[in-house]
């Protein structure tokens, strides 16, 4: 027979121990705290990370989570790496992180306006002028796809004069 202290009546799998080693100490659940062997809404409704009364259990976001799983530096730098086409990837796929989207919308928004002035151009034989503002894309989004990579630790956002403001009011107001 088990002796009372160190009876447990439940053992998690090897692999599972390491993450679990909080739920068998009684200190954390995923949606509550409770404490040891308490299973009582008051131990819960005590802990509220949103400050907001009668939502006890209160989902956490992690600002620095992903639809897509990838990092968010690697993900706000892509979206500058095939101009307004990343883009509209990122947009499409990348529906939790707000950086991302933001950096998404500012590269739709600069390079598809890049885009037509240079199509515009190239309709009077401007092959010069095409030119360089094909390579000024290629610093621009060089420029701001590592200002995105720099910045995502912090998550400030990198805004040009005007698309910059526009692409923050518009992933603020979603």
């Amino acid at each position: 027979m088990a002796s009372p202290s160190t009876f447990s009546p439940y053992q998690p799998p090897p692999d599972q121990r390491a993450s679990q080693s909080l739920y068998q100490q009684g200190s954390a659940s995923p949606g509550r705290i409770t404490g040891v062997g308490s299973s009582s809404s008051s131990a819960a409704a005590a802990f509220n990370p949103t400050g907001s009364p009668g939502v006890p259990d209160a989902e956490r976001v992690n600002k620095y989570e992903t639809s897509v799983g990838a990092r968010i530096d690697i993900e706000s730098a892509l979206c500058y790496a095939l101009g307004c086409v990343t883009g509209i990837l990122f947009i499409i796929i990348e529906t939790k992180n707000d950086y991302v989207r933001f950096h998404a919308w500012q590269s739709i928004m600069t390079f598809t306006s890049l885009l037509l002035v240079q199509f515009f151009f190239s309709l009077f034989s401007a092959m010069g002028m095409v030119w360089f503002l094909f390579l000024v894309e290629l610093g621009l989004a060089g420029w701001l796809g590592f200002k995105a990579y720099t910045n995502s630790e912090t998550l400030d956002r990198y805004e040009l004069p005007y698309f910059g403001r526009v692409a923050s009011e518009w992933v603020d107001s979603e």
